[in-house]
């Protein structure tokens, strides 16, 4: 990605504020075990969909066990995997869902605006942006992998999906555990966490809209 730009900072912060004025505190998110049970209520059989940074691609026959037969291509640097498109600039044609799933924390900022940007130009009116990234609120999820670059809280995304153009729809939290686990952190440590800033849920989900 070339030019990038420097974000309006006081507009981010505006949009952020937003977000958070509208879903509320980290612990006011509601909670779903999978980012593809929360993507396959967004589509269906015969939508057109982008996946960016797809790695494997192994999302195209998953989403099929939902939807049944629908359009898939696939955007990502990595040569690992044939796909579609190696680069964001290279996307042709608009679709009705674009996704990526624990991509943009591996971003710049700035590199991430230009990412969002992107992908508002290639959804169709009235289709959607489906984001995930690791949540703040549980720091080992983001500060163990060292490619990480930019922490993006559930706000922070939200608002730079709304500065892009987009209407944030939903945040959802994402934590799938055993049932010992789910225990003792949902319901047990649950308060204890909560007085000391933290959360139990591993990542985020923000879905967004392109106004029609």
């Amino acid at each position: 990605m070339k030019d990038l730009q420097v974000i309006d900072w006081h507009k981010l912060y505006r949009e952020r504020q937003a977000v958070a004025d509208q879903f509320g505190k980290i612990w006011s998110l509601p909670v779903d075990r999978r980012y593809h049970k929360v993507l396959a209520t967004v589509g269906r059989r015969g939508v057109d969909l982008l996946e960016v940074g797809a790695g494997d691609r192994s999302l195209r026959q998953k989403m099929q066990g939902y939807w049944g037969e629908y359009n898939y291509k696939s955007c990502d640097i990595d040569s690992t995997f044939e796909h579609d498109f190696t680069n964001i600039d290279e996307v042709e044609d608009s679709y009705d869902i674009v996704c990526a799933f624990e991509m943009i924390e591996h971003l710049s900022l700035d590199s991430a605006w230009l990412m969002v940007k992107k992908m508002y130009d290639h959804v169709k009116p009235g289709g959607k942006v489906v984001l995930t990234t690791p949540n703040v609120y549980y720091p080992p999820a983001f500060l163990r992998d060292a490619t990480h670059v930019t922490p993006f809280c559930y706000d922070e995304l939200g608002g730079l999906l709304r500065l892009a153009g987009f209407r944030v729809v939903s945040v959802h939290r994402l934590y799938h555990d055993s049932l010992i686990k789910k225990f003792l952190r949902r319901i047990l440590l649950y308060p204890v966490f909560r007085a000391i800033g933290i959360d139990y849920a591993k990542q985020i989900i923000v879905v967004a809209d392109k106004p029609a």
